[in-house]
Parts: structure tokens; sequence; C-alpha cells
């Protein structure tokens, strides 16, 4: 299939809006879900209702590896977007019933819709960038900055709307969103030839299988480590980042920042060639050195100085634009067509659930109080982590010229 110039552009950005309006849904129906439930239609107490969702949030990132298996070997990329929102609409249908048996059914078939979303979007997009691979980490980042906008602009819209204090216009909302994704999803084309280059470069070599596996372990270890550091540095926040400050853009920063950096990387990948693994590298350097603003931040929380703590956030985030979006690259890139969504959905399981997880009981078992403690475990892990990309990428840096494979490896 011969594509024209501006095929990826338009793809892109309909995968894009399909991220935007799910993420704008999701986070929207997040801001209003615990005061419906300790509302008098539903009557919970109000410890009930947070372990309900935490319970909820975390069958949503387990079930993303089965999500993934539905997609490869079910129902294809464009029909399990389709079937997944009219599963999460279902979801909020009895969501809205007012009754929480019927809430807990919600709950079961909204998880199942999302679990099959996300690796269906990231199957696509591998799809349709096969041909066209060195752009698929600029791709992606973009991608991470369409999902971070939703989530940001979700809880300002519904609350500006009044939708999070009349539950039925929020569901609605919610409801209208997935209608329109439903509707875009007719538009997404894939190249007719992708099933060929899958073919080429996909096999199920030694080589490929190691890539796929070592990216899900990074990403697993990156937000193993990241669950530590979020846990102790929970504890140690500038007050200016805090709500109801009078200084609003300063308390917006740890959100602008990986906003405006997921959209100047997505742009600076698309337009030049670095080596996936450097990126790597790189990032997880990034995230070592936040740890000593980290520290800092501890040291002179009573100071109340943001710059220790702005220093902190623009390190950690620059670790996660590069560590992210670039592993979930290098798995589509290697993964054959037929099992994207699956290597996709055992990513993301291990990067939200698994991690989260253990990240968590491993916090516990170090103790609540010692957080400098927490911070230089992940510290020392992220050393590693980064030590060990930066000597595979320079045992791999020679290419072979006749090979026209895509990177070192």
């Amino acid at each position: 299939m011969s594509t024209n110039k501006y095929y990826y552009l338009e793809q892109s950005s309909i995968l894009n809006s399909l991220l935007f309006l799910e993420r704008f849904a999701f986070y929207g129906l997040q801001t209003f879900a615990y005061s419906y439930l300790i509302s008098e239609y539903m009557n919970l107490y109000g410890d009930d209702a947070s372990d309900l969702l935490l319970t909820f949030s975390s069958a949503l990132l387990f079930a993303r590896i089965f999500g993934g298996l539905i997609v490869d070997f079910l129902l294809g990329n464009k029909v399990s977007i389709i079937v997944s929102c009219a599963l999460q609409i279902l979801g909020i249908l009895l969501f809205m019933q007012k009754q929480l048996g019927t809430f807990y059914l919600g709950m079961f078939v909204f998880i199942v819709g999302q679990s099959i979303f996300s690796p269906a979007v990231l199957k696509s997009i591998g799809t349709i960038y096969s041909d066209k691979k060195n752009k698929l980490d600029g791709a992606l980042t973009i991608n991470f900055f369409t999902i971070a906008l939703g989530s940001f602009l979700a809880p300002l819209a519904f609350h500006y709307m009044d939708l999070a204090s009349t539950f039925d216009r929020g569901f609605l909302s919610c409801i209208i969103c997935f209608l329109i994704i439903i509707g875009l999803c007719f538009l997404i084309k894939y190249p007719k030839d992708s099933n060929e280059i899958n073919q080429a470069t996909g096999d199920l070599n030694s080589r490929v299988t190691e890539t796929i596996t070592l990216s899900i372990l990074g990403l697993f270890l990156y937000w193993l480590f990241e669950q530590l550091l979020k846990n102790s540095m929970s504890n140690f926040n500038y007050s200016g980042f805090r709500s109801g400050n009078v200084d609003r853009f300063v308390s917006m920063l740890p959100t602008l920042i990986p906003l405006a950096g997921y959209l100047v990387f997505g742009i600076i990948w698309n337009r030049f060639k670095f080596s996936p693994i450097l990126k790597i590298a790189i990032g997880f350097g990034a995230a070592t050195i936040s740890i000593f603003a980290a520290i800092l931040t501890m040291a002179n929380s009573q100071t109340d100085d943001p710059k220790f703590i702005i220093s902190f956030v623009s390190l950690n985030f620059i670790g996660e634009i590069l560590i992210v979006p670039i592993f979930l690259s290098l798995i589509l890139q290697y993964s054959p067509k037929k099992l994207m969504a699956t290597y996709s959905g055992a990513a993301l399981a291990a990067y939200g659930f698994l991690s989260l997880f253990i990240g968590n009981k491993i916090y516990n078992g170090i103790g609540d109080g010692n957080y400098r403690i927490a911070t230089i475990v992940a510290g020392i892990g992220f050393f590693f982590c980064a030590l060990t990309v930066l000597i595979l990428f320079l045992l791999t840096r020679k290419k072979d010229i006749t090979s026209n494979h895509l990177d070192e490896f």
C-alpha cells in the first residue's frame, strides 16, 4: 500500500483523539465516583467507598493482560475498541441505577471494557506504524501527551460545568465521549501490507523474545522504584502545589511539566533519530539524579523552598518520558502482529498492577516513616538500571550496515 504524506498524521490524530476522549471520560468519572458512592443514592461509608474504588482501580490495571489476549485472538483492533466502548457505556448505565448490586455488576462490565481498550489502541499504533518504525517513539510519546491532557482537563471541566455534582449529567457526559470514540473508529485505516512487514521483522527468534521480555521487565522495575519514591515524596511537598494556593500556575506545575515534556519530546523523536537504548539509559540516569533533589527536598521541607521540589519533578518526569513510551515502542516494534496486544497488555499489567502492588509491599516493609531509606533504595534501583542499559548500549552500538533491523539489536 502506498501511503500519502498525510496518512500518518491523519491516523495519529484519530488515535490521539480516541485516547484523549477515553482518558477524559475515565478521569471525569473518577472526579465524582467517591461522592456518588457516599451520597444518599448509594449510602456507603467513606472507608468502604475508598476501599471499593481502590479495588476497582487495581482490577483495571491487572485485567489488561487478559484484554490483550482478547484483542489478539478474538476481536482484532477496530472491533475491540468498539466493543470496549460499548461495554464501558453499559457499565456506566449500570452505575446510574443507584443500587449497590448493579454498581458491582457495572464495575465488572466496565473493567472488562477498559482491559480491552489500551491493548487495542497500542496494537493499532503498532500496525499503522509497521512500515515507519523509526517514527514509533515519537508517535507513542505524543500519545502519552494526549492521555496526560485528557487526565488534566477532565477534573477541571467536570467541576467547572458542575458535572461532578449532578451525577446523571456526569455519567451522560462520559457516555457521549465513548459514543464519539465509536464513531471515530470507522475512520481508522490500517496499511494493507502490514502483515508482510510484521512477518519479516516479527519472527519469534531468541533476540526478539529477549528484547520484549527485557522491555516488560524494564517497565516493571521503573515503576517499582518510582512507587517507592512517590510514596516517600508524598509526605514532602511544596505548599504552593497544594490546591487553594493563590499562585495557581505554580500549583499546576507538577501537571504542566509532564504535559510540556511529552509534547516536546514527541516532536523531537519524530524529527530526529536517536537510539532507544540510549534514551532509556539517560531516562534512568535522570531518575537517579532526581533522588538527590528528593533528599534535598526532605532536608529542607520546613523552609518550603520550591526549587528543590521543582527540580525533583522535572528530573523525575524526564525519566518517565524517556523510559515508558520507549519501552512500549520496543515491544511494538519487535512483536509479531498477531501478539502485539498480548505483549502490550502484559507490559501494562506489569507496569501498572504488579509493580504498584510489590512497590507498596516493599514500602510498608521498610516502614512508613523511613522516607529517606525508601528514597535511597529507589535511587539505587534506578542507578543499576541505568548502568545496565548503558552497558547494553555500549555493547550493541556497532551496527551491521547490511542489516535492516530496527536498532542496535
